[in-house]
Parts: C-alpha cells; sequence; structure tokens
C-alpha cells in the first residue's frame, strides 16, 4: 500500500492527513455500459475520519421561521454517515480524533435536493431528437451511449453543486441502473427514480429498444405498464399528460386514474407532467400526489388549490427549462458563472456547436429561431402562479427538468432558484424548496434537516443563503453521507 500523502483523491474526497491507496480507486464497467469511478474499499475519509465536527458555524434550519432560521456559532457532530449533535460551540464537545472543519464565518445547509432530472438526456444540443433532430450531426444512439459513459461526471456535478440527492422523475428501464450505480458509487447524489413515462403521445424518436415514453391507449394497457415497472421497485410511477385538440380528456384522465390506483395499491407514488390549468387539475381528481411543472396557460384557480389540498399534493415548478430549449435552440445560450465553474466540461464544450455546424445541417426549426431576434420571454405566468400557490400553502419542490436542451445536469438548480426568487419567494423559502420540501419529495424523513439522526448531508458555504440565494452555489465543502468532497476537485477530476 502506497502512503503517499496528497490533498485529494480521484473522486474530489477532501484528505486531511491521510494515507491514500491509489489502486483502491478503479474505473469499472458498470450495469449497462455504465462507467463508474468507484472504490473497492470503504471511502477512505470516513474509513480514517470516523467523526467529523464543524466548529462555530452558522447553522441554517429552512424548516423553521425567518427569526429561528439560524442559529450561529453552532458545533455540528457527525459519526459515521450520520449527524449526532448539533448545539452551541460552548456546550457541544468535539470528540476526542474528530476530524474539525473550522466553520467560523461559514454557514451550514441540508444538502439541497433536484426534485426532476433526467439522466438520459444530457442537456445538450443533441439529447431530444423529437424537439430537434440533429441525427445527421450526432446519430441519438452515440448521444445516449455517451450519456451512459459519463454517468460518474454526470453524479459529481450534482455534489459539485451542493446537490445531495435528485429525483429521476422519468426515463428508460435504464434509469434503475443509474439508481442501482449511483448507490455503489462512493461520489453521486442519492437518487430517486422512475421509470419510463406512461404517455398519451408516442416519441418514436427516442426508442433505442428501451424508450424512455411509452404511448398507453386505455386503462387497462396503463395498468400493465405499471406492472412492469413496479417490479423495479420505482420511487413514483409516472404519466405524461399530453392534451391535444381533439383528444378526449375523459378517456385521458380515465387512463390518469387507473395509473394512480395501480401505483397507489403497491404503495407508490404517482408523479404526473401536466402543463395546463385543465390537464393539471384532471391528474388531481385521478389522484396525483406530485405534479412536476407549474401550470403554464392560466392563473391557478381555487378550485385548483382545493384538489392540491386534498391530495396533500406537492408541487415542482420548473420555471427555467422551457427558456433553456428557447435558449439554446436560437444560439443564444450562454453559461452563467455557476455553470463555468460547476457544469460538465464536455456538455459546455458542445453548447455553442451550432457556431461550427454546416448551414445545411441545421434542421429547418432551430434555423428559424437563430435567425429570430426576438429573444425568450420570462415565465411570467409560471412565475405569479409559484407565488400564489405558496402562499395558498402548497408545497413547492425545487426542480430543474435537468437534462433537457439547455438545462444543465448541477448548476442549473442556481438558474431555477433564480427565477423562483423573481417569482417572490424569500432566500429561506427558496431553501426549504429544495431542501425540507426536497427530502419530502423523495419520502426521505432522514434527509432535508441538520439534526441528530439526520444522514450527514449537508454543504458548507462561504457566503450567506438567507441574504442572498444566490449564496447557495458558494459552497466550500459538500458532505454527503459523512464524507467531504471539494466541488471544485470533483470538476478538475472529470476534465
Amino acid at each position: 500500500m502506497a502512503k503517499t500523502k496528497k490533498e485529494f483523491d480521484k473522486r474530489g474526497v477532501k484528505i486531511i492527513g491521510l494515507s491514500v491507496d491509489p489502486a483502491g480507486l478503479t474505473l469499472r464497467l458498470l450495469l449497462a455500459c455504465v462507467a463508474l469511478w468507484t472504490c473497492a474499499s470503504t471511502p477512505v475519509s470516513l474509513a480514517a475520519a470516523k467523526q467529523i465536527a464543524i466548529v462555530g458555524v452558522t447553522v441554517v434550519n429552512p424548516e423553521r421561521e425567518a427569526k429561528g432560521a439560524a442559529v450561529v456559532n453552532a458545533t455540528v457532530v457527525i459519526s459515521g454517515d450520520r449527524i449526532v449533535a448539533v448545539g452551541p460551540r460552548a456546550s457541544t464537545p468535539v470528540p476526542a480524533g474528530a476530524m474539525q472543519i473550522d466553520g467560523r464565518g461559514k454557514w451550514l445547509i441540508p444538502g439541497m435536493i433536484d426534485g426532476h432530472v433526467h439522466f438520459f438526456q444530457s442537456g445538450n444540443l443533441y439529447t431530444r431528437p423529437d424537439v430537434a433532430d440533429f441525427n445527421a450531426v450526432m446519430p441519438y444512439a452515440r448521444e445516449a451511449a455517451r450519456n451512459k459513459a459519463r454517468l460518474a461526471a454526470t453524479f459529481k456535478v450534482w455534489l459539485a453543486s451542493g446537490v445531495t440527492g435528485v429525483i429521476d422523475v422519468g426515463g428508460p428501464f435504464w434509469n434503475f441502473d443509474v439508481r442501482a450505480a449511483a448507490e455503489r458509487s462512493d461520489a453521486a447524489p442519492r437518487v430517486a427514480t422512475t421509470g419510463p413515462l406512461i404517455s398519451m403521445v408516442a416519441r418514436p424518436q427516442l426508442d433505442l429498444d428501451d424508450p424512455p415514453i411509452i404511448k398507453v391507449d386505455s386503462p387497462a394497457a396503463a395498468r400493465d405498464l405499471v406492472r412492469r415497472e413496479l417490479e423495479r421497485k420505482p420511487d413514483f410511477i409516472k404519466v405524461w399528460f399530453i392534451h391535444r385538440p381533439g383528444d378526449d380528456m375523459a378517456a385521458q384522465e380515465a387512463i390518469v386514474k387507473a395509473t394512480a390506483d395501480a401505483a397507489h395499491a403497491a404503495h407508490v407514488r404517482l408523479a404526473v407532467h401536466a402543463t395546463e390549468l385543465d390537464t393539471a387539475k384532471a391528474a388531481l381528481r385521478a389522484g396525483a400526489d406530485y405534479l412536476v411543472h407549474s401550470v403554464s396557460d392560466a392563473p391557478v384557480d381555487d378550485e385548483f388549490i382545493r384538489l392540491a389540498r386534498a391530495n396533500h399534493a406537492l408541487l415542482c415548478p420548473t420555471l427555467f427549462v422551457v427558456n433553456g430549449y428557447q435558449y439554446a435552440l436560437s444560439n443564444r445560450w450562454r453559461a452563467t458563472p455557476e455553470e463555468q465553474r460547476l457544469a460538465d466540461p464536455q456538455i459546455l464544450a458542445a453548447m455553442h456547436d451550432l457556431d461550427r455546424m454546416p448551414k445545411d445541417l441545421i434542421p429547418e426549426r432551430v434555423a428559424k429561431s437563430m435567425a429570430d431576434a426576438t429573444p425568450p420571454r420570462a415565465p411570467t405566468l409560471a412565475l405569479k402562479n409559484l407565488k400564489v400557490l405558496w402562499d395558498a400553502g402548497i408545497p413547492i419542490v425545487m426542480g430543474t427538468d435537468a437534462g433537457n436542451i439547455g438545462t444543465l445536469h448541477g448548476p442549473s438548480v442556481f438558474r431555477e432558484m433564480a427565477l423562483m426568487r423573481d417569482a417572490g419567494l424569500t432566500p429561506l423559502q427558496i431553501l426549504r424548496s429544495a431542501t425540507t420540501n426536497g427530502a419530502r419529495a423523495m419520502g426521505r424523513s432522514d434527509l432535508g434537516a441538520i439534526a441528530p439522526g439526520k444522514l450527514a448531508d449537508v454543504v458548507l458555504l462561504d457566503a450567506d443563503p438567507l441574504a442572498d440565494v444566490a449564496n447557495l452555489s458558494r459552497a466550500e465543502r459538500v458532505i454527503k453521507a459523512g464524507v467531504v468532497y471539494d466541488p471544485k476537485a470533483l470538476i478538475d477530476s472529470i476534465r
């Protein structure tokens, strides 16, 4: 065993005075062509530093109201993968031999959770050929293979962004392999997942023998697909509720209800994509537990709020994703400073391929968008609906729809939370949506708060997140399951 000391290992894990075995970290093919960096033994930080004390830090409790949310000069003790003590520095002892982290002038928040992602998509131009067909430039099969091979890097950009949990709300059956890969990885967020979307429409452009979207025509077909997905123990069942002119709304609602009943019989919650007021109401009547988008065609009304309350439904607004498509497909997409620092370098490098692409290979729809000088409009109605729903007490979950064109895995959370601020939510409310409510969406009572007994998923910031929501991007260290990561080292490890 080599005894050479170094500051960071290849996972971006912070090593303080520890010996590192370089042979303990190997690159292996895992599951269906999924490349993952894994460690054959317990992660070295956790093995050598079984206890961690963050001393003198300001602990932010997003589940509390404003006056009690921040507790200054506190000590947080982590043992293994759990928080075991939180209290005033003066009266909270640091265990002998614990790794100490100086928390003075810093803020500690629960690890954030993105309530809406898609691992089968990358965020680049080539990831949705049903929207913009670039097969002449990048065959979709090659893009899908790239996503699988790059999964370990995608995991790392989430951690580097301070996101320690995500919910994948729809994709191919390969999604269940993604969840298993995250569980095996020593540098990945926690992943809750869903199988193929039970859909009102087909998307054959995405079918590579494991389609992410499957059209059903009857309640019986919906129940059969639910049965197949339940064999893989999903965290949600998902319906893609697309209603077009001439469609039979009652028949579609019957499909959603059959799906909900089958899922609920197995104690699995139902997530629904429904972006219009009428379809969202129909989804709630049918039993939806989680609406994964905002209503964007009309103001939400009292009936909608009543239905959501009756279901104890959660709502994830995904405010940026439509603009993401518009910016990227008009060639106006520009990386934010957070994306420049924290996004996957491969994806960033591809975001301006339209500058280099032969004009005859650019899809007609994209060429028209590029020629149109009109900038994308802010999602004004969705912003208004978000504020109305928050004020009405509907639990809001921060989520990005990451993986869609222009919405990158990881740092897209900061675009999303900036729009939530524009909607009128306070930094504390936004943080609550990304932690307390995110944990609720994951169905995890052991996440989303800094308290004894909770899992040790926390983020150490060097700026006050309650003063400005932009400060949530200022992670100095990310701790997941008691392992300390350096965000910069995580990104450097995937370059």
